[in-house]
């Protein structure tokens, strides 16, 4: 392995940024980091959430216009200004979510933009042949005429990896890029990687997966709080050093709130040995009356999924759900709602509402019977006077009930999602991700929205990858590793050791876990 020694003779550097700030409105997001990338390397970026690694890659493919300081690409001061044309010059970014189009054929995708063309004309001749070539240089194996929508997740990603290499891309950018695929669609991943590292392109591989750091990287960088703090050898350090460089020294005490939980009463639910493979893996835990039961766990961990399982939008392969003392059957969301339950998704623009529609429509909308007088005939007014109820007492900010959803900030849509499922008098509000995308004011009013909740007797899952604010709300936290809960805390547990048991990601009993 080689040494950090700037001095070391080693591969020759492909990508480098230097002393890189870029700042936000009340927010430094990155504070003179550096960083580079060496030719042929798998380089991990490691970091908590909002440590500020997605701003940094956006920063060097030109997403975001950096604030100040250098990047440098195969050795020439650059400054991207989109996306476009850093991956014309050779980087290319595979994201979580995917960005290919379902419709199109697999060639299709991955000559988007690039048409091989002869005299002015499209070669489907030349493309094919591209194709096939790139399909023996690294043994990729798929129809060039088969359509996106019917491929499974892990080729979809071979799709966009494909499409990267077409471009000759030099540098590959992934973003958690096993987050929805399972263990031997990730071995086939890294398999791939180990191709295209002993071709010499670099990957620059971000993840919150340990495991997958010490199999597959050479070296890893760690950001915490906007700022670098440190670059290792892979082979030179070990899980702990890393967590704690994540972690840091700096713990700050929640606030000091009183809990409404009341444990002396029967579970408003109980989930029990819930599965649903390959995410959730055998979950059961209880909610009761005013209680904010924290979630938290890595992204992949399965967080997303038990929830929708919860929901009744994915139907679980296994296990039950009591409803205060009721088996209930939740085949769908309808009979999820008619149980009492209710889900804040993480995506609000595409499952929790219909931005085209005014904010009293998408208030109303899942208790719609309730201002109907008779088929076809919406009692309007009603639905006015409800809505407007609503939003004074979630503190919605708008020009009026009236407005188009898609005008109102993150904040203000996520209120609006959280007044339709209160309209409904759930009995267990699940929130997912519910601050996400949103302000640091708008975040604090959610916490606020979340603990008046609880103190007026409503139960609430709050799920969240960010560990501080879990601690902040809940009264009991469960943490959440490769689909199973590994661990379980209560109010006034250290931050650095719930963080601790989500990367570990290793059972233990769970009396062990629970910290006073």
């Amino acid at each position: 392995m080689i040494a950090l020694n700037k001095d070391t003779v080693g591969p020759r550097l492909i990508l480098e940024v230097k002393e890189i700030s870029k700042s936000f409105p009340g927010v430094q997001a990155l504070d003179r980091v550096d960083m580079d990338v060496r030719e042929g390397e798998v380089h991990a970026l490691l970091g908590e959430n909002g440590s500020g690694k997605s701003t940094l890659t956006k920063c060097i493919v030109g997403a975001y216009q950096k604030d100040s300081g250098t990047i440098l690409y195969d050795g020439k001061e650059t400054s991207f200004s989109s996306p476009t044309e850093s991956f014309r010059q050779g980087i290319s970014v595979i994201y979580q979510e995917r960005s290919l189009i379902p419709k199109f054929t697999v060639e299709q995708n991955i000559f988007l933009g690039d048409e091989m063309q002869v005299s002015g004309l499209l070669s489907e001749k030349n493309m094919r042949k591209r194709f096939r070539s790139l399909c023996e240089s690294y043994g990729f194996d798929l129809s060039p005429d088969e359509k996106i929508f019917r491929l499974g997740v892990a080729q979809q990603k071979v799709v966009e990896i494909m499409k990267a290499l077409s471009r000759n891309s030099r540098v590959v950018i992934m973003d958690e890029p096993t987050a929805s695929l399972s263990k031997e669609e990730s071995d086939h991943l890294f398999k791939i990687i180990s191709q295209l590292k002993s071709k010499g392109i670099s990957i620059l591989y971000i993840t919150h997966i340990l495991e997958e750091v010490f199999r597959i990287t050479d070296r890893i960088t760690v950001l915490r709080d906007g700022r670098k703090v440190s670059t290792l050898n892979t082979a030179e350090t070990d899980r702990e050093e890393i967590v704690n460089l994540m972690v840091g020294e700096v713990f700050h005490d929640i606030e000091d709130i009183s809990s409404s939980a009341n444990y002396d009463l029967p579970p408003v639910i109980s989930v029990k040995n819930i599965q649903k493979l390959p995410r959730v893996r055998d979950i059961s835990f209880e909610v009761y009356p005013g209680e904010v039961l924290g979630i938290t766990g890595l992204t992949g961990s399965g967080k997303t999924e038990l929830a929708r399982a919860i929901f009744g939008a994915e139907k679980a392969d296994s296990g039950e759900i009591i409803v205060e003392g009721k088996r209930v059957n939740l085949s769908s969301p309808v009979d999820a709602i008619n149980a009492g339950i209710a889900l804040i998704p993480e995506d609000r623009k595409s499952d929790g509402l219909i931005m085209l529609f005014e904010v009293f429509k998408n208030i109303t909308l899942p208790s719609i019977s309730d201002f109907t007088a008779m088929p076809g005939m919406i009692l309007t007014k009603r639905e006015y006077v409800k809505a407007n109820e609503y939003r004074e007492r979630l503190n919605i900010r708008l020009a009026s009930i009236h407005q188009q959803t898609k005008f109102l900030s993150g904040g203000n849509q996520q209120k609006v999602v959280i007044a339709k499922w209160l309209l409904t008098n759930p009995k267990l509000l699940v929130m997912d991700e519910a601050t996400q995308g949103i302000d640091v004011k708008a975040k604090s009013e959610i916490y606020s929205i979340v603990r008046e909740l609880a103190e007026n007797g409503f139960s609430v899952i709050f799920i969240s990858s960010e560990v501080p604010e879990v601690r902040r709300v809940s009264d009991r936290i469960l943490v959440i590793a490769d689909g199973e809960v590994v661990g379980e805390f209560k109010r006034g547990a250290r931050q650095d050791e719930i963080l601790k048991k989500a990367l570990s990601g290793k059972q233990e009993h769970l009396d062990n876990q629970v910290v006073s």
